[in-house]
């Protein structure tokens, strides 16, 4: 029975001899043959309390609480735990001790390990704790509340926001779920780039999110790592083909953290070296719409971006899908996605019309309509639409006649060559857009096309938007086409002669430019001078047009531009630029995705409109987001004299009417719903290829199909809102039964732990945000910091804007040490008797609440606090304790009765218990109840 061990148990092991059965050992000592031990025995008639260390073994019992003590001082304490099981093992005394805190259970030697009293023995047997135990209780339930928050919200980590309500939701509801595989739907402006930073900074602080790839539009690859970088620390993420290459599978061991384009990875070369990549605990697609799968009959047609998704979902253990357009109409193609993230649930997908419920487990979506600040109030201002008619002169109606002439013959010279005439007919169809943009526009293809016809050319190029995969960039492509060398149809060239007089002579007198410069612009800068404003156009030809008619007017620098050809670096610097001291941003659809001006910036001028209509909601989209102070104000520029523009604008109002029609809510259109049904008839309604026909077919008929259009995408949004209504969505009575923390709750832990610790506050300044402090001798050596004096701030936006000042949330390292300090069993606090007021019960109980997964990995964890009133009187005090967290505690005295203290202890564990078994579903398995700290109530 007697172990062989030589190591010399910590004090407070537990030990057991043959004789004098179980003791506690007190210290050590060499003695004549060896090392001896001095021992508290439990039988208080034994008297040799000295004895050698190689007569006793283990003396644990299966439940007692220890704490682990390493042999070697560099080695790093496992914290407290509960035996599980002992064993010996070639003669070693082992035991199986459970760390709570770090999820984990280990076989270790008994020597390391020390007896304590835990929460519920010092509960139970009325230990108050000593002088001082009131604040550290509740800075020890602080730190743990805070700590917890962020691991299941993300919402205390670093970023240069304070997150939203429906934000926090978002992330809490999906952890909270037990798995990771969520489309989420968040309406266009409401932050899913930071919904993602914040999820991926609860899974970092879980230890669930070591190896992510995240897949986005080629254009927003370098944007993602920047935001990733700056609002969330996350500066692991590297972007592939970028920043690293592979040349043989080993190297993909260095990368854990990867953004990729979709549409290069999607190429056979790229993917089957991403396919030799580890597993992955997380992929992310952006825009998740991009995933197109189709389905005829019983066969599907997948294109290669969604090939690539369905490979990948076989390479890791989770997927999460972000789209604002994850419908579009097409219900197969949303039930791919849905597929995509749920294999094993086809059956349930392939008949959502008939359980819409299941969506619930899936999709979380929130509406512009809905979402709310703190307070409680809306925070979208309301957005202002002006449409701005352009008047025609004689210039302008003789040209558009003889373009649509020139239109018809090239639309029927196409139809008359079949298939082969398609790129005839697709540069007519991009004629009509340069015309509708600008007349510098239209002037320019019309000239290039003219020397395209000059030039001798020995072979034809072809189309090259077929290389094109960013939709974002196809206007910039169609206007730099090169079509084919020899005439469309007799005569083109004479045509084109008179075309190009016409055009000059509208380039002479242009009424839509001057418009713009002298009639638009000045009217926005009447009332403010400084005012900046957001041109968009589809096409770099007008945008060169704009900005030299801006800066002959305005200066040489009040321009900057934003297009398809830039780098990610010079559309960084244009953005600086313009939201420091530039005055005017002109973008083409290059920034109708990625780019955010919102706050600086409230104004918009579309010079011209998208036949898409979903391209205007998202252009809008750059300034109506979150962070949007101010009512967003959106100028509209058409010339209705023209063919094509009296269409457009037919279709504009057409859309308005019908999202005004389904916002109607008791009879008053409700503004808010209005931008969600508008965003959702605009994605719905596909017009770009009726526009197409337009020529052809006549404005009548052009008319007819419009109305069709919208009549079924207004059928399609009423069926897509009916089954969104199914999706979860933020519901403020979710977390009502937690501990909901804030920034106060941070501040005041930082500043009771300083006061502790004798951290000194030296002034505090900008209205005291910012704090002065000085680290005292004994924390400066514990951080291992080279100076003592430090700013430190609890607000966002002056640490962003202050250089030397730390800001002071979960991933600062003071606050990382503070934490520490405080979860420390060392620290106190266990129990303690506070006076309060706000409590109605005699004593609060806190526990973590923990679930696992079907590996027996911890999942989910929730800090639960109770007050207890009476025998079986168990009520949950979460509302209280958020409130007295927040000022420091005050000492009480009661009179202790430890029979009522068994009674009240053991029924919150049945209430725990309760709430533990009610909150496990298939994802999540009870794993058990742990106590955190406990106090008696003096009112």
């Amino acid at each position: 029975m007697i172990g062989v061990s030589t190591r010399i148990p910590v004090k407070k092991c537990w030990v057991k001899h043959d004789s004098y059965g179980l003791g506690m050992v007190l210290g050590s000592m060499e003695g004549v043959d060896g090392i001896s031990l001095k021992v508290k025995w439990n039988d208080r008639e034994v008297t040799d309390n000295i004895v050698a260390l190689s007569a006793v073994t283990s003396g644990f019992k299966v439940g007692m609480e220890v704490k682990h003590t390493p042999i070697s001082a560099t080695e790093t304490s496992l914290g407290e735990g509960v035996i599980l099981k002992t064993r010996t093992v070639a003669g070693f005394a082992q035991v199986l001790v459970d760390f709570n805190s770090r999820a984990i259970s280990r076989w270790l030697p008994y020597e390391t390990l020390s007896w304590i009293k835990g929460v519920k023995h010092r509960f139970i047997t009325g230990d108050r704790g000593k002088q001082g135990a009131e604040e550290k209780f509740r800075l020890k339930i602080l730190a743990h509340a805070l700590e917890i928050w962020n691991e299941n919200t993300g919402a205390l980590s670093r970023m240069d926001i304070d997150p939203l309500p429906h934000q926090i939701h978002l992330v809490h509801h999906i952890l909270a779920s037990g798995h990771l595989n969520w489309l989420i739907a968040d309406d266009v402006g409401l932050g899913k780039t930071i919904e993602t930073g914040m999820l991926l900074k609860a899974l970092e602080q879980r230890g669930q999110a070591k190896r992510v790839l995240l897949i986005t539009p080629a254009g927003l690859t370098n944007q993602w790592k920047e935001e990733l970088h700056h609002k969330f620390a996350l500066s692991e993420f590297r972007v592939y083909g970028e920043n690293f290459f592979i040349d043989e599978d080993r190297e993909w061991k260095m990368y854990d953290h990867v953004i990729g384009s979709i549409d290069k990875l999607k190429d056979e070369g790229h993917l089957e070296k991403l396919l030799r990549a580890d597993t992955w605990d997380l992929v992310i697609f952006d825009e998740a719409h991009r995933l197109s799968r189709r389905q005829y009959g019983m066969r599907f047609d997948s294109s290669q971006r969604f090939d690539l998704a369905n490979r990948l979902r076989q390479r890791t253990k989770a997927m999460v899908l972000l789209s604002a357009t994850p419908h579009q109409g097409k219900q197969d193609k949303f039930q791919s996605l849905l597929m995509l993230l749920n294999p094993d649930r086809s059956s349930d997908i392939e008949t959502i019309g008939l359980n819409p419920e299941v969506l619930s487990e899936m999709m979380i979506r929130n509406n512009k309509s809905d979402v709310t600040d703190a307070e409680g109030n809306f925070i979208f201002k309301g957005k202002t639409s002006t449409a701005l008619t352009v008047e025609s002169n004689d210039q302008m109606r003789v040209f558009d006649e003889s373009l649509q002439a020139y239109l018809r013959q090239g639309y029927s010279a196409a139809e008359s060559l079949g298939q082969t005439g398609n790129a005839i007919g697709f540069v007519m169809t991009v004629y009509r857009k340069l015309a509708a943009s600008s007349a510098k526009a239209i002037h320019t293809a019309l000239h290039r096309r003219k020397q395209r016809l000059i030039d001798e050319f020995n072979e034809e190029n072809n189309n090259p938007l077929l290389e094109v995969t960013d939709e974002r960039y196809w206007g910039e492509f169609e206007e730099r086409l090169e079509s084919s060398n020899r005439e469309f149809f007799d005569g083109e060239m004479d045509l084109l002669d008179e075309l190009i007089q016409e055009s000059e002579s509208v380039l002479g007198n242009d009424l839509k430019i001057k418009k713009f410069n002298e009639v638009v612009i000045p009217k926005i800068l009447g009332s403010n001078p400084k005012e900046k404003v957001l041109i968009f156009t589809e096409y770099r030809s007008t945008q060169e047009y704009l900005k030299q008619a801006l800066e002959e007017k305005y200066g040489d620098d009040c321009t900057g531009l934003i297009n398809g050809s830039m780098r990610h670096q010079d559309r960084k610097t244009a953005i600086q630029h313009f939201e420091e001291g530039g005055q005017f941003l002109i973008s083409t659809e290059a920034g109708g995705e990625g780019i955010n001006l919102q706050r600086k910036c409230h104004i918009m001028v579309n010079y011209d409109l998208p036949w898409n209509p979903m391209r205007l909601v998202q252009r809008i989209g750059r300034l109506y987001r979150y962070g949007q102070q101010k009512r967003v104000v959106v100028f509209n520029l058409h010339s209705p004299d023209s063919a094509d523009e009296q269409i457009m604008e037919l279709m504009y109002e057409r859309i308005g009417q019908v999202v005004e029609d389904l916002a109607q809510v008791s009879g008053e259109y409700n503004e808010r719903l209005g931008e969600d049904i508008l965003g959702e008839i605009a994605d719905l309604a596909d017009i770009e290829s009726i526009l197409q026909q337009a020529t052809t077919e006549g404005i009548k008929r052009t008319t007819e199909r419009i109305e069709e259009a919208l009549n079924k995408a207004k059928g399609a949004a009423s069926k897509q809102r009916e089954l969104f209504e199914y999706a979860a969505a933020f519901d403020p009575n979710e977390q009502k039964k937690e501990l909901n923390i804030t920034s106060d709750h941070a501040m005041s832990f930082v500043e009771g732990m300083f006061e502790l610790f004798g951290v000194e506050i030296i002034e505090k300044t900008h209205k005291d945000q910012v704090w002065h402090i000085r680290l005292p001798e004994n924390i400066k050596l514990d951080l291992g910091v080279g100076k003592t004096r430090f700013e430190v701030t609890f607000d966002r936006f002056i640490s962003i804007n202050r250089e030397n000042t730390e800001m002071m949330d979960l991933d600062n390292f003071i606050f990382k040490y503070l934490l520490f300090k405080a979860k420390d069993f060392d620290f106190d606090g266990l129990t303690a008797v506070i006076k309060s007021d706000q409590f109605t019960g005699d004593a609060i109980i806190c526990s973590y609440l923990q679930w696992q997964n079907e590996l027996g990995i911890r999942q989910r964890q929730e800090l639960y606090a109770w007050q207890s009133g009476g025998e079986d009187e168990v009520i949950e005090c979460f509302n209280e304790l958020d409130e007295w967290l927040k000022e420091k505690a005050v000492p009480g005295s009661v009179d202790i009765v430890r029979d009522q203290n068994k009674i009240a202890y053991e029924s919150v564990e049945n209430v725990a218990n309760k709430q533990l078994s009610l909150k496990s579903n298939k994802w999540l398995f009870p794993e058990g109840v742990h106590p955190v700290s406990a106090a008696w109530v003096d009112k």
